[in-house]
């Protein structure tokens, strides 16, 4: 089975799940590895792994490997589990779709779509908590350099949805395969 071949015999709600796990595994690849989670006036820009600084008397990048913040680590080890999970129903979905031992597999799909759900929900669940932290952490202590949440944190936000989407549509799918008689 090809790829042409796996796409056009899939259902919608496979394709559209292809789809979305595309888009998402490229946003939370951006996501996963750029600074651009949060952001002040001044030049600094914070990433899951590390903070930089466009400041020309101190610029450079420092890493945030240990840092004693729970909810800092928190947010970190949901973002790894969002940023895996997307990784194996992506992998799971593509088996599904284009390899002739897989295709139209019920119990394939139903575990890409459950590691959709939950692997989703930790991501967004990783996010609520950077972006309720980090306001209350920089804005509270330094009123005059406001921070603001930036576009890698936007795109795991919208990495996350779109995998919980992903998730519910392989899950109506395989059910929908699970109630056709049998001939």
């Amino acid at each position: 089975m090809g790829v042409v071949d796996g796409i056009k015999s899939a259902s919608l709600f496979g394709k559209l799940a292809f789809f979305m796990l595309a888009v998402a595994l490229l946003f939370i690849y951006i996501a996963f590895t750029t600074t651009g989670w949060g952001e002040n006036a001044s030049g600094t820009h914070w990433g899951l792994w590390r903070v930089c600084s466009e400041n020309e008397y101190n610029p450079g990048c420092t890493p945030l490997d240990g840092w004693a913040l729970d909810w800092w680590a928190a947010t970190q080890a949901m973002a790894i589990f969002g940023f895996v999970g997307i990784n194996i129903a992506f992998f799971l979905v593509c088996l599904l779709l284009f390899t002739s031992q897989c295709g139209g597999n019920k119990e394939v799909g139903m575990g890409a779509a459950i590691v959709c759900i939950i692997t989703g929900a930790l991501l967004l669940i990783g996010c609520i908590v950077f972006g309720v932290k980090f306001d209350d952490r920089y804005i509270d202590r330094f009123p005059n350099n406001k921070h603001e949440l930036s576009y890698s944190f936007g795109l795991a936000i919208v990495a996350s949805l779109l995998e919980i989407v992903a998730g519910v549509f392989l899950l109506v799918d395989g059910l929908g395969k699970g109630t056709s008689p049998s001939g």
